[in-house]
């Protein structure tokens, strides 16, 4: 990723079924700048199968216009739900080490 030419979104709270819509329009909003991407997820509390399929989707669409996004500093609880829907290759994938 080109420092200049990228945005760093935090996610905190949970990232739930609950949560998903409000999430889905502000990665749009984000990947509408057409720059890449870094997602921080430390401040992110409570996770299921729906905030994992928003990280999909949105991975996937960056690339698909061939952008990066990134997922960083990735906290235990999505951790553990990538681990629940057999998700922890793509999770560790798609995520930095910092």
């Amino acid at each position: 990723m080109n420092p200049v030419e990228s945005k760093t979104v935090a996610l905190d709270g949970p990232v739930t079924i609950y949560e998903v819509a409000g999430l889905r329009e502000a990665f749009r909003e984000a990947l509408a700048e057409g720059v890449d991407l870094r997602v921080e997820l430390d401040e992110s509390t409570k996770w299921d199968l729906a905030g994992l399929q928003l990280l999909i989707s949105c991975v996937q669409t960056a690339r698909a216009e061939g952008r990066g996004l990134v997922l960083a500093k990735v906290p235990p609880a999505c951790v553990e739900a990538a681990e629940r829907a057999g998700l922890s290759w793509w999770l560790e994938s798609a995520s930095i080490k910092d």
